[in-house]
């Protein structure tokens, strides 16, 4: 008599409403909110998400420069980098931006 293998029937039966499931790699960092969210996804389907037609998602990014000097250099508009991090913008990568916090507390 044989013993193991796959078998029909065989295991436990899957929660998920959407069907068969497949093993993905994402960062550590955010599987359990990947998992959260495709839960959340599959309890709030009526039917299965491969016959969903999603929207796409479009970003915009916005740049308000209003009360920051803009100036030309070599016929090119620019804005110094200082004059952002003096009007509360965020300068990436952190360790630009300590630099900046540094410059703008010696003032």
């Amino acid at each position: 008599m044989t013993r193991g293998g796959a078998r029909p029937g065989a295991g436990g039966k899957s929660d998920w409403k959407n069907g068969k499931t497949k093993t993905i790699r994402v960062p550590e960092a955010l599987a359990d909110q990947v998992l959260e969210y495709a839960k959340e996804l599959d309890k709030n389907s009526t039917e299965p998400a491969i016959e969903k037609v999603l929207e796409p998602v479009t970003v915009s990014k916005v740049v308000n420069l209003s009360g920051i000097s803009i100036k030309t250099y070599n016929g090119k508009l620019v804005v110094y980098l200082e004059d952002l991090a003096k009007a509360g913008f965020e300068i990436l990568p952190v360790n630009l931006g300590a630099m900046f916090k540094a410059i703008l507390r010696q003032r």
